[in-house]
């Protein structure tokens, strides 16, 4: 490999790395804000008898990018929710790899079906300049910040199941053996964020 090519490596491994650790501080952030507010809002309930005005939309705000993000991540992970028999059924590992290429192309087809819809929910957000009920440091704020949850983990999604359908099809198409780590969840890097 020449420079060049060591280069547009050391890129692509620098940014897909820094996107992990963006994934993961979005979550862990979202886990803080949602499960703080929850718990002031019931301390303050219960024990003060009084209530903060939109603190229930916040953590709901958060439990939104927290959701989307954590799908995203998932899909990363190849840890997202399935229900899979493929490995009861297909003992033979280059049929495995075509099925999980297939689901791995039809999962990237239904999260790019859906991108458009979260663009437009995002443009209609941003057209209407809706602002929240809720409150921070005495000023409202958009709303769209929290729809964009959705169009920022869809897209994702749909990146990583594309970057898994070329990874099962790669093997496939070139012969090679299938790679033992594929079949499994993916390890976490050194460094949780």
């Amino acid at each position: 490999m020449n420079n060049k090519g060591r280069g547009f490596k050391k890129i692509t491994c620098t940014v897909w790395i820094l996107l992990i650790k963006l994934q993961r501080t979005i979550m862990m952030v979202a886990i803080l804000v949602s499960a703080s507010a929850i718990m002031a809002e019931v301390i303050m309930r219960y024990i003060f008898k009084t209530s903060i005005i939109g603190i229930e939309e916040l953590a709901a705000y958060f439990a939104f990018w927290l959701y989307f993000i954590g799908a995203s991540y998932g899909s990363y992970e190849r840890s997202h929710i399935k229900a899979e028999l493929t490995h009861l059924i297909f003992k033979n590992p280059r049929h495995y790899a075509k099925s999980r290429a297939v689901t791995s192309i039809i999962s990237f087809a239904l999260s790019l079906y859906a991108i458009p819809w979260a663009y437009e929910y995002v443009e209609w957000g941003i057209l209407r300049h809706e602002q929240s009920r809720a409150t921070m440091f005495g000023n409202t704020y958009p709303v769209v910040l929290f729809q964009a949850s959705i169009l920022f983990g869809l897209l994702l999604m749909c990146f990583y199941f594309l970057v898994e359908a070329i990874q099962w099809l790669q093997p496939l198409i070139k012969g090679t053996p299938i790679p033992k780590e594929m079949i499994k969840a993916k390890k976490e890097i050194d460094s949780w964020i």
